[in-house]
């Protein structure tokens, strides 16, 4: 199920995901920009660019809602401009990065095939293992709650359709595109059904995409998964689990966009 499409549930109350992006001339005057050099480099970079340096940025990115993975492919200006965001203090925060190693600094480092099996290993592993308690809790929620508290049906629709289109994405990555860049990395001739890497790339950054606009709305129908005073412990566990569920997703696709794809594709040249 694509994001485009609005689950039946949401469907009955209403709801629906704007698949349209503001264009950028439409987002008015923004915060002023610094003149200094410095500033201006942070400010024209893309934003996965940045976060591919050093993965610590990504951090700076989630604590001002600046989305360093779909959105990645934005320079940050931009992004600052839709997040409503002051540059100056995102620059700030960056500046305090430092470049010292990590476990995250190291992935950049890895070999394709190293790094698939990271993402394979972590990141799917994780969706299988969290997405259905994620479907569980939010159909418990409909039991209990769904005829007292009118978002709680929608909620649970834009969850199953969160879950729907992630699972097939995967099987998708793992049985046709990793394998693909697997090969490529070992210089190994494949035969494919997709004709050039790019292809099935521009398919799954674009079925990420869709992924990031079900997160928008499950970020409205939440207030950004907060909980009511009124919220039941399974309702609070729900909303928690899915705020975990999306930083994951997060750094899942970062990996995926500004890393894995790119270096695939400078591969394929």
């Amino acid at each position: 199920m694509s994001a485009t499409s609005t689950p039946k549930d949401a469907q009955a109350t209403g709801h629906r995901v704007d698949s349209q992006p503001r264009h950028d001339a439409q987002l008015g005057q923004g915060f002023p920009l610094s003149e200094s050099t410095q500033d201006n480099h942070w400010l024209e970079q893309k934003v996965g660019e940045l976060v591919a340096e050093d993965f610590r940025r990504a951090h700076v990115f989630s604590q001002f809602g600046i989305d360093f993975c779909c959105g990645g492919g934005k320079p940050l200006s931009i992004a600052c401009e839709r997040a409503e965001i002051d540059p100056a203090k995102v620059v700030a925060a960056l500046n305090a990065v430092t470049l010292t190693g990590s476990k995250e600094d190291e992935l950049n480092q890895l070999p394709l095939d190293q790094l698939i099996e990271y993402i394979e290993s972590t990141h799917h592993q994780y969706v299988r293992e969290k997405a259905p308690l994620l479907v569980e809790y939010s159909e418990k929620m409909v039991r209990a709650h769904g005829e007292h508290y009118a978002e709680i049906v929608p909620f649970a629709g834009w969850v199953r359709a969160l879950v729907e289109d992630l699972m097939p994405h995967l099987m998708k990555e793992e049985k046709i595109l990793f394998p693909a860049i697997r090969g490529l990395s070992q210089a190994e001739h494949i035969e494919t059904c997709f004709g050039h890497i790019g292809n099935p790339i521009n398919a799954m950054q674009h079925e990420h995409e869709e992924v990031g606009l079900i997160l928008q709305k499950l970020h409205e129908l939440t207030n950004d998964f907060t909980p009511p005073e009124h919220a039941c412990t399974t309702w609070r566990v729900c909303y928690a689990t899915l705020a975990e569920f999306e930083a994951d997703l997060h750094q899942h696709i970062h990996l995926e966009n500004n890393i894995l794809f790119p270096k695939a594709l400078g591969l394929a040249q």
